[in-house]
């Protein structure tokens, strides 16, 4: 009991330490105050070895025994030399978070900048899982593979980076850390009842063929118009200043609301998957859409990030 009391208090302590020392950024570069280095077992074996043989030069008086053990001595400093400059200026930068749909493992996407770095091993800070990047030079993309996770949102967890080049007599090592956060939808399930059916019944009523209608008027090209509705005619004359038809019949259609009633368990998240899969469908299909949660309404629109935005407030139900 105690001895866990006084672990997690040394943690606690060390994690603060390591905020204070190496503060998150989108962009890390490793320089000597970051970068720890420690003999490996093997090299505490080498160590031991280099002693045994000083002592028995010195006492045998033998200089060959002697010129050996400060010949290995060398040897061990040069190859502690390496392995820090091997892991020195070592540059990671990230550009967007890791997104995944339940149950995917999500994949963070980084760029490793080095002029030269052999045998580097990336994983979370405390967990065994670790990667590996045989050699970089110059600029790399790597994406390291996330742990499976719930529906949620996470602060990505503190890097771990290691490397036992070149002889594996020393241990380089650096915790990084990275503003990113790691976002996993819900998982897109499509279910077929009654709402479903309803839908598809209003988008069905709010598309009017074109072909019924008889164009009244022009107007200028916007994006979203349809190529089908363009005066190829008039393009010919007025090339940077195309125009389309206008039909006055034509009704715009209204927004999809996607509503997430408040329930808990299992049945929320059968809700959330079909909402996320209706999100998807939607924004495939170019139509507006609006999401309204038990705290929190987005008006509808409809792109990229419009879509981003609903998906993390279903990740945050």
């Amino acid at each position: 009991m105690m001895f866990n009391a006084s672990k997690d208090w040394f943690k606690r302590k060390f994690a603060a330490w390591l905020a204070k020392r190496q503060p998150a950024a989108t962009e890390v570069e490793l320089t000597q105050s970051v970068i720890y280095i420690l003999p490996s077992r093997f090299g505490w074996w080498f160590v031991f070895l280099i002693a045994l043989l000083y002592l028995m030069g010195t006492n045998y008086q033998n200089n060959l025994i002697l010129l050996l053990s400060f010949m290995l001595l060398s040897l061990l400093m040069v190859t502690m030399l390496l392995a820090f400059l091997n892991m020195h200026q070592l540059k990671l930068s990230v550009k967007q978070d890791a997104r995944c749909f339940a149950p995917e493992r999500a994949q963070l996407p980084l760029a490793l900048i080095g002029k030269s770095c052999q045998m580097l091993h990336i994983g979370l800070r405390g967990q065994r899982q670790r990667q590996l990047v045989e050699s970089l030079s110059q600029q790399h993309r790597f994406v390291l593979a996330l742990p499976t996770l719930s529906r949620g949102y996470y602060p990505l967890p503190r890097l771990e980076l290691s490397s036992t080049f070149p002889l594996g007599l020393f241990r380089c090592w650096s915790y990084p850390a990275l503003t990113i956060a790691i976002w996993v939808y819900p998982e897109a399930i499509e279910q077929i009842h009654a709402n479903t059916e309803r839908l598809a019944e209003q988008a069905s009523k709010q598309t009017t063929p074109y072909a019924l209608l008889e164009p009244d008027d022009v107007k200028s090209y916007q994006a979203g118009d349809s190529p089908k509705r363009i005066l190829w005619r008039k393009l010919a004359s007025a090339p940077e200043q195309p125009v389309v038809r206008s039909y006055s019949g034509e009704a715009s259609p209204l927004p999809h609301w996607i509503k997430v009633p408040a329930l808990q368990g299992a049945a929320l998240e059968s809700v959330l998957s079909h909402a996320c899969f209706q999100l998807l469908a939607l924004e495939q299909q170019g139509h507006s859409y609006g999401l309204q949660t038990q705290s929190v309404t987005l008006a509808p629109a409809k792109g990229a990030l419009h879509l981003e935005r609903c998906l993390q407030e279903l990740a945050l139900c």
